[in-house]
């Protein structure tokens, strides 16, 4: 006797099929525009010097489908670095700037976490990107951190890669301006 598959089983071996055939596994590009995420005053003189270390001991930045299967790299452009580093020069330029400090300074910043994942579900995925930063200013360190998710019911393309990663960033933004400013008033 052949038993009945459920509605629910079907579903998921429909989606893990076409789930596996939505794309080939390859790299997909996802240019973020850091001038949105962090605009600059043009007036405004680059008084922070930040400078950057990549202390991700793993790095995921991967689309994949139903039960972790990976579908391809994601590729930022530019590099999560140097992304980093035009937001917190941005922020630290804004809190100094804000405190009428006129010396540079210098920001250390390192990059705990920098991951961007597409876990999926058979209806589903979920675009979650995760940044978290340690930042040093004259000794004293502060953690920041941001996070994104959005959901889709389409394959996750580019465009919403980089609308949540670009968003990530706004809110590690928004945390380190205030910690900036907390770190430049500590070092007085």
């Amino acid at each position: 006797m052949v038993g009945r598959a459920s509605p629910l089983a079907c579903l998921v071996a429909i989606a893990v099929l076409l789930g596996g055939c939505a794309t080939p596994s390859t790299e997909v590009i996802v240019p973020v525009d850091v001038v949105k995420v962090a605009p600059r005053d043009g007036s405004q003189l680059r008084r922070a010097q930040v400078q950057v270390t990549d202390l991700r001991k793993e790095v995921n930045l991967e689309r994949t489908t139903i039960g972790g299967i990976s579908m391809g790299q994601v590729v930022l452009k530019p590099p999560a670095p140097d992304l980093i580093r035009t937001v917190i020069e941005t922020k630290a330029d804004d809190a100094l700037a804000r405190r009428g400090i006129t010396e540079a300074q210098t920001v250390l910043c390192g990059i705990r976490t920098f991951d961007i994942a597409t876990p999926a579900t058979p209806l589903y995925w979920d675009v979650n990107a995760r940044i978290e930063l340690v930042l040093r200013v004259r000794g004293h360190d502060r953690m920041v951190s941001g996070a994104a998710t959005e959901r889709t019911f389409v394959w996750p393309s580019a465009e919403i890669i980089a609308r949540v990663t670009a968003e990530a960033l706004r809110r590690v933004g928004e945390a380190a301006e205030r910690a900036l400013g907390e770190l430049y008033e500590a070092a007085r």
